[in-house]
């Protein structure tokens, strides 16, 4: 890694979490790491476009990008913190360990609508799940979420992780749960609007008012995602974001799986795995200037939503071809009625 590649990791890690620190939000983690991986990508393009030989071109200054909004947003929402360290299925901890290479399997466009059809169906087909304004959306699950130590290999930080989303999150704070963090998040505060507005666009209730067309609501979600970034890729992964921590009305989870299959550059990946190993089929795409592809994994005889698994399709400053940057296993969701509940049995 060059010198100014090293910087700008340095840099912007002492941005993230420590590992026993507090940790963002999982889509506010997820606009750091993409901008830490761009930075270095914008400083490999530069050392490469700054050594090659082209006669009387003046030198330019690197430009030093600013945190995305959305995620400076994230910095200065208040959190109060529970007493004592979390613990998450009787986890005492987390677990620190080098992040693994995967084999990098061929993506297909070819099976995009048949695949995200039969995800869609299945969807329609499910049991409605009403949450009420006053309840919590609770998800418990398996993840794993990138370190990126300036000169190491890239290490993965294991562990599980529960959250408790607010309904009515104008007056009631949600809940992250994991080890060593329990946090309440509280309001934003003046000037993080753009973090209030899109935790009432993803209430039950709100989802319930998306349009059930898939061309519509794709224009409707591309609009919505737009406060983090405008690329087919930022879209990719508000969609993943609604799925991952959400429970979906019956009709606007077939709606948004439909949608999803309308994503430029998506395709599938045959043979995924979740976070816990589970074997799946999983609806993907690749970030063009990371080369991080993003996997939704779903089981493919019931097409429920596994979990997610995101690496490197390609070398990078970062690590090798096939490299882990982040796993989720879905464990358990449901409707409860307080942040010190979890779903009956």
């Amino acid at each position: 890694m060059s010198a100014d590649a090293k910087k700008v990791a340095e840099e912007l890690r002492a941005q993230l979490p420590e590992p026993h620190g507090p940790v963002l939000p999982g889509d506010r983690h997820r606009l750091l790491r993409e901008h830490l991986m761009n930075e270095i990508h914008q400083v490999q393009v530069q050392d490469r476009a700054e050594k090659a030989p082209k006669a009387g071109r003046p030198r330019r200054h690197r430009a030093w990008y600013a945190v995305p909004v959305g995620m400076a947003a994230a910095g200065a929402l208040a959190f109060t913190f529970l007493a004592g360290p979390g613990q998450s299925g009787g986890d005492t901890g987390y677990h620190l360990s080098a992040a693994p290479v995967v084999k990098v399997e061929v993506g297909s466009p070819d099976g995009v609508g048949a695949l995200m059809e039969n995800v869609a169906q299945h969807a329609a087909e499910g049991p409605a799940t009403p949450v009420g304004r006053n309840q919590f959306v609770y998800v418990r699950s398996h993840y794993s979420n990138m370190q990126a130590d300036v000169g190491s290999p890239l290490k993965l930080k294991t562990y599980y992780r529960e959250t408790w989303t607010s309904q009515n999150p104008e007056k009631v704070q949600s809940r992250l749960k994991q080890p060593g963090d329990d946090i309440i998040w509280s309001a934003p505060r003046a000037g993080d609007g753009g973090y209030l507005e899109d935790q009432q666009n993803q209430t039950y209730a709100a989802l319930r008012k998306l349009p059930t067309d898939p061309d519509a609501l794709l224009k409707k979600l591309r609009a919505d995602a737009a406060y983090s970034g405008t690329s087919d890729q930022w879209l990719f992964e508000y969609v993943g974001g609604l799925i991952r921590e959400n429970i979906l009305p019956p009709e606007t989870g077939a709606a948004i799986y439909r949608a999803a299959a309308k994503i430029p550059g998506v395709v599938v990946v045959e043979e995924a795995q979740d976070g816990d190993g589970r074997p799946g089929v999983a609806l993907a795409r690749t970030d063009e200037r990371t080369h991080e592809r993003k996997e939704l994994v779903f089981d493919a005889n019931s097409y429920d939503y596994l979990g997610l698994r995101a690496y490197l399709v390609q070398d990078t400053e970062l690590g090798g071809k096939g490299t882990v940057t982040e796993l989720q296993a879905v464990l358990d969701r449901g409707v409860v009625n307080s942040r010190d509940e979890t779903p009956a049995k």
